[in-house]
């Protein structure tokens, strides 16, 4: 009986997420292959043009630039937010003085949303009147960059600023995986002489690849549908240096009004992660059953 209505509870609990899912994801999902067959531009009739959308979209030199930007932005993103979420994730670990405070400092950032996060750091970045480039004058640097209008510079300016806001997830993610580590492990290492890089070498990162492929896998995924911080702080600029996928789909969508070639872009983006998280997902158990 009891398990009955405690069913019936978490039923009721999840009903409006899966409500959502569904408005919001599945139907979205169901109709954007038939659209993206079509030529349509939200106000007329949409008319069958087959694989036009596809062709043209392979034959675009802006989305393969986009594509490029996704793909180093992703790249840059993944590596930071993985390690610098292991190192958090260790330092929180320690049994030290303060680590509780240190644990809400990490994780703040992330109770403010990305949007909200993208226009703090848009100031911080301005050339003329921002925090860094004040204290860079202040030390001596004459001639301080712009962070966000130097396409060299954009892209890794964006990293730094979502690497900030959202680092406490993978430390929360890793923090919860090394207290899950049996101390026992580390007492017969240190018998066996092992050293602090030994035990991390051969009991924390063994202990923690499934972990890593988890995190590398919704790193990827996340960052590779980036929007908010590039819509906020740059516009897709300088010179379409920060152009990512879903920003060109958000803008052939809604600026040019090229719903079905939007809805290409968008299923192509699409097969992307899906292919690129199942690799990932392959290699970790690849390299789980060679060990």
């Amino acid at each position: 009986m009891r398990a009955k209505v405690e069913g019936k509870t978490a039923f009721w609990f999840l009903l409006p997420y899966f409500f959502l899912y569904t408005l919001f994801f599945l139907i979205p999902f169901v109709t954007l292959i038939p659209i993206s067959f079509t030529k349509w531009n939200i106000i007329g009739t949409p008319k069958f043009v087959g694989i036009e959308n596809y062709t043209k979209l392979f034959g675009d030199n802006s989305f393969w630039k986009a594509l490029g930007n996704t793909v180093y932005y992703t790249v840059l993103v993944t590596i930071v937010l993985t390690v610098l979420g292991l190192l958090l994730g260790m330092l929180l670990n320690l049994k030290l003085k303060g680590r509780i405070f240190a644990r809400t400092i990490v994780l703040l950032p992330y109770v403010i949303s990305s949007a909200a996060a993208g226009i703090l750091w848009k100031w911080i970045y301005d050339k003329n009147f921002g925090i860094l480039n004040s204290y860079l004058r202040m030390i001596g640097v004459s001639s301080p960059p712009g962070w966000l209008s130097n396409p060299k510079l954009a892209i890794p300016s964006i990293v730094i600023m979502n690497s900030w806001w959202s680092v406490a997830f993978n430390t929360i993610v890793y923090l919860a995986a090394l207290q899950g580590i049996p101390e026992e492990l580390y007492e017969a290492a240190e018998m066996d002489g092992a050293g602090s890089l030994a035990k991390f070498r051969f009991v924390t990162l063994p202990l923690l690849r499934y972990t890593t492929v988890y995190v590398v896998v919704l790193c990827w995924a996340n960052s590779f549908q980036v929007f908010d911080e590039i819509y906020i702080m740059t516009q897709g600029g300088p010179v379409e240096s920060t152009v990512t996928l879903v920003f060109k789909i958000f803008t052939t969508a809604f600026n040019n009004f090229e719903i079905g070639y939007a809805s290409a872009l968008s299923a192509i983006t699409l097969i992307l992660i899906l292919l690129a998280s199942l690799f990932q997902l392959k290699m970790g158990v690849f390299q789980d059953e060679e060990k």
